[in-house]
């Protein structure tokens, strides 16, 4: 089922729908629609205001489907068990216009950049992949990383992407650099990282395998105070607000939760505030060094004039 929420006031139910015969895997909201994928093999596209379905595709991949993301207007792109990745033009009566089945295990996650050019897609095979969405071809894939790699997101102004894995760690590549990472942060060990998602340019939200949301800032990075917990469920989702003055998250103890961002907003600041008073203490230390006497500079002459004044001076 897919349970429609409110969270105005409280966070309540509006209305539950029932478009899926086996478990709902993902959902998301475009200005319009709500599309959701299926373990069932379906892809659903529902009317918001009317909540009816607009187009449904009954057997959209040929595996149960694990991942959605809108491209651009009109466009999305979904992952399945086996590794394929399609991308679909609802304006078509053919509406697939991609199929790749590029990676060995399962499309855990799918992100794209602001402009919508450039697809993303996660996998358990432990590779990232990386898309032309318009010109529907691959633009490079990743060495394997150390383990399977289960959410990613553009982080900092579509310079980097972060990948949280099965370890616990944050792998970072590098914009245009996608042959390995550029970057690892260990977040904690041996918990996998099930959610990103990009707060700020400088902060990063995760959700864990052991019901924690974590926040970290990102270069440098700097673990920030925990947001909340789901009582050791692992957490299933995460999002912000329309306002972006709550996060929300879902974990598999079948609650949704807010939280506000006002104590995340204020750690933020702690951070920067710390991190300014780092660097002016390095730059103060700098400054107090005492500074070395310049050498004065003998010339060669000057060396030979002085030897023969000493030995014209022994001979007196």
């Amino acid at each position: 089922d897919i349970i429609l929420l409110k969270t105005s006031d409280s966070i309540s139910i509006v209305d539950t729908l029932t478009h899926h015969t086996d478990s709902c895997r993902r959902v998301i909201f475009t200005d319009t629609a709500l599309l959701s994928i299926s373990s069932d093999k379906s892809f659903v596209v529902c009317d918001v205001e009317t909540r009816k379905v607009v187009k449904k595709y009954e057997a959209a991949h040929d595996s149960a489907l694990y991942s959605v993301c809108e491209v651009r207007d009109n466009v999305f792109a979904t992952g399945d068990d086996e590794g394929v990745i399609k991308l679909w033009d609802l304006r078509k009566e053919e509406a697939v216009v991609m199929v790749q089945p590029e990676h060995e295990n399962f499309i855990s996650s799918l992100s794209v950049d602001s402009a919508g050019s450039t697809l993303l897609a996660a996998s358990g095979d432990g590779r990232l992949s990386v898309w032309n969405s318009r010109q529907r071809k691959l633009i490079a894939r990743s060495d394997e990383c150390d383990s399977e790699l289960l959410t990613c997101d553009v982080v900092r102004a579509n310079t980097k992407v972060a990948c949280g894995d099965g370890e616990g760690v944050i792998n970072i590549f590098s914009w245009d650099d996608w042959g390995d990472i550029s970057d690892r942060v260990p977040v904690q060990t041996d918990v996998s990282i099930d959610v990103v998602l990009c707060y700020s340019d400088e902060v990063l939200l995760m959700g864990c395998e052991d019901g924690v949301i974590r926040a970290t800032t990102i270069f440098p990075h700097k673990p920030l105070p925990h947001i909340g917990d789901h009582t050791d469920n692992p957490i299933e989702g995460l999002c912000l607000s329309f306002d972006e003055k709550e996060i929300l998250s879902v974990g598999h103890d079948y609650t949704v939760r807010a939280w506000s961002t006002q104590n995340l907003e204020h750690n933020i600041e702690e951070a920067l505030k710390e991190e300014s008073e780092d660097e002016n203490g390095d730059s103060e230390s700098e400054e107090e060094q005492p500074k070395k006497k310049k050498l004065k500079q003998i010339s060669a002459q000057q060396i030979k004039s002085q030897q023969s004044a000493d030995f014209f001076n022994d001979l007196a």
